[in-house]
């Protein structure tokens, strides 16, 4: 199995093979991280933009960790969105889980072993959550939960998950 670094570098040389590969891998976690931001009508074209912008962006790949340069471009693309809606608000981008462990130059499979370490229930939140862009009213009615426990088992977690990456 290729990296994200090599499937990059395959499709700066033109390879679609490893753009759909790319594209498959990322995609839920792309309309995750979009879902959560911008409202269901701009969703949409937002989510062709970010992947036309990772086509017109990919000669500035520099052979580092494929994900942050990736969702660090894809943040910079919120942002000007946000401007562009009047909408600018710095507390959108902190705390998220995707932007601390891919800052980690955590690998898929460091990430899967990292969420291994919580109980599965709470690997099953965080996914939904944080990964897929789940909202909280959506955990609600799914686990029967409500939105303040689902808050706190969400915190914890991330807690927890800090401070196995800094052990």
């Amino acid at each position: 199995m290729k990296t994200d670094e090599q499937l990059m570098r395959e499709y700066m040389q033109g390879s679609e093979v490893a753009f759909g590969q790319l594209y498959e891998k990322y995609s839920p976690m792309v309309y995750g991280f979009i879902r959560k931001r911008l409202r269901t009508s701009e969703s949409e074209d937002f989510y062709q933009k970010v992947w036309r912008q990772l086509h017109e962006k990919r000669n500035l790949y520099q052979d580092q960790p494929f994900a942050p340069w990736f969702f660090v471009m894809m943040k910079h693309l919120l942002i000007d969105e946000y401007r562009s809606l009047g909408r600018l608000d710095k507390k959108e981008f902190q705390d998220e889980l995707i932007e601390k462990i891919y800052h980690q130059d955590l690998t898929d499979d460091g990430l899967e072993e990292l969420l291994q370490t919580l109980p599965k229930e709470t690997q099953d939140l965080v996914r939904k959550y944080y990964l897929e862009g789940f909202s909280y009213e959506e955990l609600e009615q799914e686990t029967g939960l409500s939105q303040t426990n689902l808050r706190q088992r969400l915190s914890r977690a991330l807690r927890g998950l800090r401070n196995k990456l800094y052990e």
